[in-house]
Order: C-alpha cells, then sequence, then structure tokens
C-alpha cells in the first residue's frame, strides 16, 4: 500500500509539471544548439541525453554542466529540465542533461552507474567531448537528482567509496549545483514498517545491501567535497537536508553557499527548475553564474555561507520609514 501510495504521488505531481511545460509552449531559441536523446548506454530507452550550447561557441570547451532530474527516484524525466537547461546553456555553458533507470525499474543507485557509462560515452564521442571542459565540470541534480549527483561525487572524491562502487574512471567533479537536494534516502527510525517499504522503493535489488550504506551522502562526506551551492525554501517539505548538509559541511570546511528563500507560498519543493522567469529563478541563475566563475577563477568564498533570501518584500511607505527613524533615535539615547 505504501509503495503504491508513494509512486503514484510522485508520478501525479510528475504529470502535473508535463501538463505546465507544455502549455508554456517554449521552443529552443535559434542562438542556441540542441541536440536530443542521444543514446549513452546499453538501454536505448532509458539511456538518453541531451545537450546545449550557443552556436557562437561551436568550436571552443566551455564550462559543462551534467542535469540529474529528479522525480522522488520513481518518476521524473529530463525533459522536465529541458527549460533550464536551455538557460544554462545561453549562460555560455555546455550543457548535457540526461535520462536514468528509475527505482521501480531497478533500484537506486542504478542512476549513479549510469551516469558513469556517460563519462566513457562522452570519453569516445569526439564529437561532444570537444565541447567539454573537464577541468571545470559540474554536476546539477534537483530533488532525487541531488542524490544522485552528490553521491557521483562521493565517489570521486573519496577512493574507499569508489572502490565499493566498483566504477572506473570519470572527471574529477568542480562543484555541485543543487535545488532542493536530497543528500540520503530517508531512514523513518521509528517506524521500521514505512521504513522497510521505503528502501524497497528506493533501492529496489540493492536494499539492505552494503552499497545502500554508501549512498547516505551525510554519512560519508569528507574534506575533500567539492564545492557546493543550494537553493532551498521555507516550505520545502526535504528543507532538513540542507540544514544538515550545511552542518556538517561547517564541521569539515567545506565551501558551500545555501540560499533559502523564506518567503511566498508557490515557492516550495523544486520550485526554482520550474519558475525560472521569476524573481527567484533569475537570482537563482545569477548566483550560479557567479559560483562557477567564482570556481574557474579560485575566487570563491570560503566555508558556508547561508542566506535567507525574501525578494517579495513591499517598498515601506514615507510613514515606515519616519517611524524607524525615530525609534533609531530613541534607540541611541537609551
Amino acid at each position: 500500500m505504501i509503495k503504491k501510495l508513494y509512486a503514484k504521488i510522485f508520478k501525479l505531481a510528475d504529470r502535473n509539471i508535463v501538463k505546465k511545460r507544455l502549455s508554456s509552449g517554449l521552443k529552443t531559441p535559434s542562438y542556441l544548439k540542441e541536440e536530443l536523446d542521444i543514446v549513452y548506454g546499453g538501454d536505448s530507452e532509458r539511456n538518453r541525453v541531451d545537450i546545449y550550447y550557443l552556436k557562437k561557441y561551436s568550436h571552443k570547451k566551455l564550462p559543462t554542466i551534467i542535469n540529474i532530474h529528479g522525480g522522488g527516484y520513481v518518476a521524473g524525466s529530463k525533459e522536465n529540465l529541458s527549460e533550464y537547461s536551455r538557460k544554462l546553456a545561453e549562460q555560455g555553458y555546455f550543457v548535457l542533461n540526461m535520462e536514468y533507470t528509475l527505482s521501480e525499474q531497478e533500484g537506486f543507485p542504478k542512476p549513479v552507474f549510469e551516469v558513469f557509462d556517460l563519462f566513457q560515452f562522452l570519453e569516445k564521442n569526439k564529437d561532444i567531448e570537444e565541447h567539454i571542459d573537464y577541468d571545470h565540470l559540474f554536476l546539477a541534480g534537483d530533488s532525487a537528482g541531488g542524490h544522485i549527483a552528490s553521491t557521483v561525487a562521493n565517489i570521486q572524491c573519496n577512493p574507499s567509496v569508489k572502490e565499493h562502487f566498483r566504477v572506473n574512471g570519470g572527471p574529477k567533479i568542480s562543484g555541485l549545483i543543487l535545488n532542493s537536494p536530497v543528500f540520503g534516502a530517508f531512514r523513518f527510525g521509528n517506524l521500521p514498517i514505512i521504513k522497510r517499504d521505503f528502501e524497497e522503493i528506493v533501492f529496489g535489488k540493492y536494499a539492505g545491501s552494503k552499497l545502500q550504506s554508501y549512498c547516505q551522502n551525510l554519512d560519508i562526506l569528507t574534506d575533500k567535497f567539492p564545492p557546493t551551492i543550494i537553493f532551498s525554501a521555507n516550505n520545502d517539505f526535504i528543507r532538513i537536508h540542507d540544514i544538515i548538509f550545511c552542518r556538517k559541511a561547517e564541521e569539515l570546511g567545506l565551501d558551500v553557499q545555501s540560499y533559502n528563500f523564506v518567503t511566498g507560498k508557490h515557492l516550495g519543493h523544486d520550485f526554482i527548475i520550474y519558475n525560472l522567469s521569476d524573481k527567484e529563478g533569475l537570482f537563482a541563475l545569477e548566483k550560479i553564474k557567479a559560483f562557477i566563475s567564482d570556481v574557474i577563477n579560485d575566487t570563491l568564498p570560503k566555508g558556508v555561507i547561508k542566506e535567507n533570501v525574501n525578494l517579495r518584500k513591499k517598498p515601506k511607505t514615507n510613514v515606515e520609514v519616519v517611524d524607524e527613524a525615530r525609534n533609531d533615535i530613541e534607540e541611541n539615547k537609551k
């Protein structure tokens, strides 16, 4: 019952996202190069990737972003991130937007292995590889896609973890760009039945295996974890993952920028991905651009920076400004 309900909720949410995306009628602008549904792995249906970049940079290596969609492990598709991928490409990046196997079909961490399949495919595909700047390669993920991205990052910066996953090669990850991320499956410590069912949904055949424990990224973070930028909101039902990650990042001395949006009822889980023209979406795109630039130029601020963002403040009236000034004067007299 729990398994069916969980999948139903996320698939219903995904249908609403698809409906909104189709109704928007957005198309790829003429100045962007777009190639869709390139098969990168052994499963020609699930292992597909789209690429985007500015045509004026056709013969230039560009900072590269691999986009990994969310969907609670059981839903979602790369098409849901197509507009987000275009917006990133417009900033001058080479963007790969990947599809992967959902957990109902095999289980997590199958998508992690598929990221490494994509790495191997790119190394062999010279037409695509000529655009990739491997010195500046970033992973971007939203929700469950954030879990995939952070797991790959953990593998690449921790040889002992990589040994357990039995994967080889792949580039160094320069940074992570995460929207409403998950860093590990929920545990449900006091609810063993729900915990069991949830783990079966997410991990499938890997449930209960040693490998499952290495997918709990908050448990195995090291000081080698790459720089990370996170966007979340007070209304995000998994914001706790951002909070715990930042706490551990402070202990380890990691470089993290966490932006938490504190106003607006619609600002909930994964809101930036689907509201790119709003103030918050534009704010996030500018912060991502600055983050990538700082990583590339080695000018990223050190430590964990946490900022509450409110872009919907009403302008103060003249009366309010005068009242505040009077209050300040009274406070200074005390």
